[in-house]
């Protein structure tokens, strides 16, 4: 009797680890899915906002005017996106000011960490105001 209820329990716990440990790396999984969906794009906005900001620079658009410009346009290509509205402004500024100034800050005397953390402060302002003209 004694040997029956030791297997029953044995079996039950198995039974309960079993299925809290597939539990928990499913929701780790998904965790996983969507912060990379999250970083895949914030590359691809990033991406897009430098190649237009670096185009503008190089027509020669003042910093503030292709600010504008890039803003705009990068709004347009993705408004409709599933996600974009819960990005990280902090993160998506960071990623889009590090590649300007690598990209093309020379033109605009951009160089070095201190000038990273200026654009991505004016990026966020802009941002903000533009968002402040559109309601």
């Amino acid at each position: 009797m004694l040997e029956k209820l030791k297997k029953i329990l044995f079996s039950l716990f198995t039974f309960i680890f079993i299925l809290s440990s597939t539990f928990l790396a499913s929701t780790s999984e998904a965790l996983s899915a969507s912060e990379s969906d999250n970083s895949i794009l914030i590359k691809k906005v990033s991406s897009s906002y430098t190649r237009k900001f670096c185009n503008a620079i190089g027509f020669g658009l003042s910093k503030e005017s292709a600010m504008k410009f890039s803003l705009e346009e990068n709004k347009q290509v993705f408004k409709n996106r599933k996600g974009i509205n819960n990005l990280n402004k902090e993160l998506l500024a960071e990623e889009i000011a590090r590649s300007v100034v690598e990209q093309c800050g020379y033109p605009i005397n951009l160089s070095g960490e201190k000038d990273i953390i200026e654009f991505k402060s004016y990026y966020l302002s802009e941002d903000m105001k533009s968002k402040g003209e559109q309601t």
